[in-house]
């Protein structure tokens, strides 16, 4: 025999578990105002949408999921070709390897960008990468790993700081061409 007391808990946590689930439809889905505003603090676009759109910004601020972006990327960014300078490293392979040991390499376009998409490589974080010039002389190795991020901009800003190593690039010493 089922006492009344445990019939009515029943039936409260059903007319709680139904109203929760008719108030979350009523709403529809929750927006993200965070994601929102990380899209919007990257400004205005100064070119077409495509592969060359937005060196040096973090690509899966966009091509993460969320969107705004169709494609989705699990890595994206942007190679200089000297440490300091702002020129482009355009036909730069970017190698990268996840901790399982899976290698994918990606060249960098005209503007030195690069990406992955989620649907050909899915690494397993962490991650280590380097960069080869397009006639293998110089390489350049990340000393870190990456842990969790796969728009390079994340931490590699186009300005050096206490936080950021700086931009990606090539050629190590200044901008001039100097260094090793």
């Amino acid at each position: 025999m089922v006492s009344r007391a445990l019939v009515s808990h029943v039936a409260l946590a059903a007319f709680v578990v139904g109203a929760a689930a008719t108030a979350g439809m009523a709403t529809g889905p929750c927006a993200d105002d965070v994601h929102d505003e990380e899209v919007s603090a990257l400004g205005p676009d100064q070119g077409p949408p495509g592969p060359t759109h937005r060196p040096g910004q973090p690509c899966l601020t966009c091509h993460g999921g969320s969107g705004p972006a169709k494609s989705q990327f699990s890595i994206g960014g942007t190679v200089y070709l000297n440490q300091g300078g702002g020129q482009p490293a355009p036909g730069t392979l970017v190698q990268i390897e996840d901790i399982e040991g899976n290698l994918w390499t990606v060249t960098a376009n005209s503007v030195g960008n690069f990406f992955v998409l989620l649907s050909d490589y899915a690494p397993h974080y962490p991650t280590q990468m380097q960069v080869t010039s397009s006639d293998g002389s110089v390489t350049q190795q990340m000393l870190t790993h990456a842990g969790r991020a796969g728009s390079c901009a994340d931490c590699h800003t186009l300005t050096a700081g206490p936080s950021s190593a700086g931009p990606v690039y090539l050629n190590a010493g200044s901008a001039d061409g100097g260094g090793t």
